[in-house]
């Protein structure tokens, strides 16, 4: 995984997880962050593929700012 891979997951998931508690639309990101998951799969660490594999994308996003 590429820091721009991880930088680009890190701000989708901050921007779903924005528009979620402001009630708006998420398509948009859910399908950028299954695009991104797709693109680093045999890259990822384990744990982050984990994490997006059953959509605990807080979790996700926790990890990758401590990366």
């Amino acid at each position: 995984m590429t820091t721009e891979q991880a930088s680009d997951l890190q701000n989708t998931l901050e921007t779903m997880l924005k528009r979620i508690a402001t009630g708006d639309d998420i398509t948009e990101q859910l399908i950028q962050i299954q695009q991104l998951s797709v693109d680093i799969e045999s890259t990822a660490p384990t744990m982050l593929k984990h994490y997006l594999e059953k959509k605990s994308y807080t979790k996700a996003l926790d990890f990758l700012k401590d990366l």
